[in-house]
């Protein structure tokens, strides 16, 4: 995991755009993280490592030639929330897993939902809310297991956080209200509809509010059927279609494209 994410953060590219006259929408693109059980054990270990280690504990190999934000993905994506935002009330993460950007969100807006569809890590999420940590398993390697305590940063109300099991494909079941900045972070190319997620987020994000879209766009028919993918395919002309161009289009009802970043 921390490998790819920091062959991810040298590649990244960002799309910027507006909703109304004033927020932004953010595209970030990703190297991939390969297909993960994500109710199990084993990946909420993984995932709490992920979002609470050190740099150097998540990559104790190349950790100390590095900058730390760079192992440390979700505060990365909060830091562009937070940077985005005009305004700092309320902050949504789509597909927040064990919570580590909705915690650091926490530290600029006032209240922070975050929602997952692993209602195991769901649970982690709200274990890491009421007592400030949880033990987990870092593997070393093979067969040996190192145990480990993940732990919210000091400095955070944990109070302005809320954890809740959620379908990102069907959001509006949940009454969740509008945002001040929205986050979806290696989600959209995981979803079975992502035309209906993308579809749905006008009616999340306030007038000049903000979104931040991060993904690999590594679409694979395991987790959507190809006729549903936004992108990476070619047409009946054989012309290649990308995520990046489709994913503004989609979108440009109700968000203006502002800064293309590569």
């Amino acid at each position: 995991v921390a490998a790819a994410v920091g062959a991810g953060i040298g590649a990244l590219g960002c799309l910027l755009l507006s909703k109304g006259k004033k927020g932004s929408l953010a595209i970030r693109s990703t190297t991939a993280s390969g297909s993960m059980v994500y109710e199990g054990s084993r990946a909420v270990d993984e995932y709490l490592q992920f979002h609470f280690a050190s740099a150097d504990e998540l990559a104790p190999l190349v950790g100390k030639f590095l900058a730390p934000e760079v192992l440390q993905f979700p505060t990365l994506c909060a830091k562009e929330c937070s940077k985005s935002a005009q305004k700092k009330g309320r902050c949504l993460d789509i597909g927040c897993a064990v919570g580590g950007a909705v915690f650091e969100m926490a530290r600029d807006f006032q209240e922070v939902v975050g929602f997952d569809f692993s209602a195991a890590f769901i649970e982690a999420a709200n274990d890491m809310r009421k007592n400030g940590s949880r033990s987990y398993e870092r593997l070393v390697e093979g067969e040996i297991m190192e145990k480990k305590v993940a732990k919210v940063p000091p400095g955070i109300d944990r109070g302005r956080c809320k954890f809740i099991v959620g379908d990102a494909c069907n959001m509006p079941a949940l009454n969740l209200g509008k945002f001040d900045s929205v986050l979806a972070a290696n989600l959209m190319c995981r979803v079975p509809d992502p035309q209906k997620f993308l579809g749905d987020m006008k009616d999340l994000v306030n007038e000049g509010g903000t979104f931040v879209l991060v993904s690999p766009f590594s679409w694979l028919p395991e987790y959507t059927d190809k006729e549903k993918w936004v992108g990476g395919y070619k047409d009946s002309g054989g012309r290649p279609v990308f995520t990046e161009g489709q994913v503004a289009r989609a979108l440009g009802a109700h968000f203006l494209l502002v800064e293309t970043k590569q």
